[in-house]
């Protein structure tokens, strides 16, 4: 690696580099994956590199448009996805309920960005079928998340659906959730989960509607 490249990346203005280069994931266009290979290449076996960048990614998730998320969420799927051993730090620190953790951002945004809500919950579902390490700690952590399954399953029931509409949640104009064929194999997915983790621990986990909705709770 050229030096003046080491230094951006690791030296002592690698904070505004990381941050710049995280927000151009978004904004530049056609340059995503470049930047999603370095990070991989440099996240290696390297804690605090590992986390600074999560850090800078997950700040975005809670301010960008909504729009823009799918770019984000590619990246940390990438990132998740290293088996070094510090994949499972990686995944508590996205997965975080705390500050800007996607669990965080599904409850501070479920009312008011429904959209930001739902695509936080996708990004999960998709996390724990692709990457093993993560549907473990998932499923050892069910309580922290199943209150947003059964939000999930409340929005697609809010209304009357037609399954074959041609809205998107990722590319919309608007903040609020649509029901659409992507968000029921969602939810399907996300209810799989459940019920796995159920019939493991002989049915303790609820599935039902009761559960009650976290950041209604607290409130």
């Amino acid at each position: 690696m050229p030096p003046q490249m080491e230094d951006a990346i690791f030296g002592a203005n690698s904070d505004f580099y990381i941050r710049e280069v995280s927000t151009a994931i978004c904004d530049v266009m056609g340059t995503s994956q470049q930047i999603v290979n370095m990070f991989v290449h440099c996240s290696w076996c390297n804690e605090h590199f590992s986390v600074k960048v999560l850090q800078h990614i997950r700040a975005l998730l809670a301010t960008v448009s909504a729009n823009d998320m799918k770019n984000l969420f590619s990246a940390l799927l990438d990132l998740l996805m290293v088996e070094d051993p510090l994949q499972l730090l990686r995944i508590k620190c996205v997965a975080d309920e705390q500050g800007d953790g996607v669990l965080a951002v599904i409850k501070t945004s479920n009312t008011a960005d429904s959209r930001r809500a739902y695509q936080c919950i996708k990004f999960l579902v998709q996390l724990a079928n692709k990457c093993p390490q993560a549907k473990d700690f998932l499923l050892q952590n069910s309580s922290r998340w199943q209150w947003a399954v059964q939000w999930l399953k409340r929005k697609m029931n809010e209304h009357y659906w037609a399954p074959h509409t041609s809205s998107s949640n990722e590319y919309s104009s608007s903040r609020t959730f649509q029901r659409t064929s992507s968000a029921a194999d969602t939810l399907a997915e996300a209810t799989a989960l459940l019920t796995e983790l159920e019939a493991k621990d002989g049915g303790e986990v609820s599935t039902s509607d009761d559960v009650v909705d976290e950041s209604s709770a607290s409130s």
